[in-house]
C-alpha cells in the first residue's frame, strides 16, 4: 500500500512539474540581465513595472501571461523584466508611480517602441499590442499610440474581483 501510495505522489509531482515546464511565464529580475539577454538574443524588452498587492499586476500575471497564446509569443519574441515600482534598482526614466506599467525597448537603441503603456488589459487587447510592437521592432519603426488612445478599453476592475474589507452596521452607544 506505501509503495502505491508513493507512485501515485511521484506521478502527481511529475505531473506537475511538467504542467509547471508547459506553462512557465519566463522573466528577469533585473533590468540589467534582461536588457542584455534581448540585446544579445534580438528580442524585444519588455519591462513591467509592478507593485506589491496591485490587483492589476497580478491579473497581468497570472491570468493574461499564463493564456497559451500569449505565454508562447511573449517567450518566443520578448524579454521580460518584473522591476518592483519601489525597488529602483533600473534607469530613472523607468521610474513610474502607477502600476502595472510597461515600456517596449528595442534594447539595440535602448528607445521606446511603443509609448509606454500604464494600467493591464483583457488578453485580445494585450496580444494585439504585443503583435503590434514586435513587427514595428521587426521592421526599424515605432508604433503610433495617438489612434489607440481614441478607443479605450473599459476598466479593468469590471473582470477583476477587488475584495472590500467588510463594514460593520453594528451601532453601538
Amino acid at each position: 500500500m506505501k509503495k502505491i501510495l508513493l507512485l501515485l505522489m511521484i506521478t502527481s509531482l511529475s505531473l506537475f512539474a511538467l504542467g509547471q515546464e508547459i506553462h512557465d511565464f519566463k522573466y528577469e529580475s533585473s533590468y540589467y540581465t534582461a536588457h542584455k539577454k534581448a540585446k544579445e538574443q534580438n528580442k524585444v524588452l519588455l519591462i513591467m513595472m509592478e507593485k506589491h498587492g496591485c490587483p492589476n499586476c497580478g491579473y497581468m500575471k497570472n491570468i493574461v501571461f499564463e493564456k497559451e497564446e500569449i505565454l508562447n509569443y511573449v517567450n518566443e519574441n520578448y524579454i521580460v523584466t518584473l522591476l518592483d515600482v519601489n525597488s529602483r534598482n533600473y534607469p530613472k526614466r523607468f521610474i513610474s508611480p502607477r502600476a502595472p506599467t510597461f515600456f517596449f525597448i528595442d534594447p539595440t537603441t535602448d528607445k521606446e517602441i511603443r509609448e509606454h503603456k500604464v494600467g493591464g488589459s483583457r488578453p485580445e487587447k494585450f496580444m494585439k499590442e504585443l503583435t503590434e510592437v514586435k513587427n514595428a521592432y521587426d521592421n526599424g519603426t515605432t508604433v503610433a499610440t495617438i489612434e489607440k488612445e481614441k478607443t479605450k478599453e473599459a476598466p479593468l476592475a469590471s473582470v477583476i474581483k477587488i475584495e472590500e474589507p467588510a463594514v460593520s452596521t453594528k451601532i453601538t452607544h
